[in-house]
């Protein structure tokens, strides 16, 4: 049966306009996540389902809950986190890291020793870290580098870390990927149920942590040549943006690189420098 948009939510409460303020100061609050004053149908869509999970009679009720249970503000976070991405999104930057980026940093940490660090810094399911790393790894054999890299990837979501982790997606859901990079990179499912699965020698250089970007939290340790921050500031308020862009630039090794989204290029760093749309460099002290 087809779902109609009007029939998703019909039996649960309507979230009324008067009970959006308390949610969007909650995920404010919890999360760095600005809501722009309340948007009904997104909030409806993603907060029926825990609503209805408690048995409970309205939004208010659900609002109420949050103050006490943080097992449930985590779950709120989850549900308003917008989980969207795909392999090679936005190529003309992982060409960019391919042809040009890759040489430079190489010759830039010639004297580092040890491997060198992805960190796709809100990594949903894994595809942009997976991407970078196809890309880096290629190069390596291929000799265009000799140096290894690693990766780390972070999230606030728990459900879409297991996802990275497992490293196992639909057939279209790496259609994006290059025909090469899918011989050299992936393994198609012996059940015939056109499911993929990133190689073991990918897996192996892989990470994957639950981190807070807005607070801080786990990102300790955290030293990347490479840094992802793409499709999330979008959510924060201006001064949460700046934050968030200071705490992954204070983790990335001077003359490292860092990706924004094309959508999230209205910020100013004293220490990064334009070298391409959405591309800058750390600038080296």
């Amino acid at each position: 049966m087809t779902e109609h948009p009007g029939q998703l939510f019909a039996a649960g409460p309507r979230l009324r306009p008067e009970e959006v303020p308390a949610l969007t100061a909650v995920a404010l609050r919890d999360a760095g996540i600005n809501l722009h004053g309340g948007k009904i149908e997104f909030l409806q869509a993603r907060l029926s389902r825990r609503v209805t999970a408690h048995g409970l009679e309205s939004f208010t009720d659900y609002a109420r809950l949050l103050e006490r249970d943080a097992a449930e503000r985590r779950e709120f976070v989850e549900a308003l986190t917008t989980h969207t991405t795909s392999f090679f999104r936005e190529g003309a930057q992982y060409r960019w890291l391919e042809i040009t980026g890759l040489a430079a940093l190489e010759q830039a940490r010639q004297h580092h020793r040890g491997d060198l660090v992805i960190w796709s810094a809100a990594c949903s399911t894994g595809p942009e870290g997976w991407s970078a790393l196809m890309v880096t790894e290629r190069a390596r054999r291929m000799q265009t580098m000799q140096r290894r890299f690693r990766l780390i990837g972070t999230d606030i979501s728990r459900r879409v870390l297991k996802t990275a982790a497992d490293a196992v997606y639909p057939a279209a859901e790496v259609a994006g990927v290059p025909v090469e990079m899918r011989r050299l990179f992936l393994l198609s499912s012996r059940s015939g149920d056109a499911r993929c699965r990133i190689v073991p020698e990918l897996r192996t250089l892989a990470q994957w942590r639950q981190a807070n970007l807005v607070e801080g939290t786990g990102l300790d340790g955290i030293e990347a040549d490479i840094a992802f921050l793409r499709n999330v500031l979008i959510y924060f308020d201006a001064p949460t943006q700046a934050a968030v862009i200071d705490r992954v630039v204070r983790r990335l090794r001077p003359g490292g690189y860092l990706f924004t989204g094309h959508t999230e290029t209205a910020f100013r760093h004293p220490e990064l420098t334009p070298l391409g749309p959405s591309i800058y460099r750390k600038d080296e002290r």
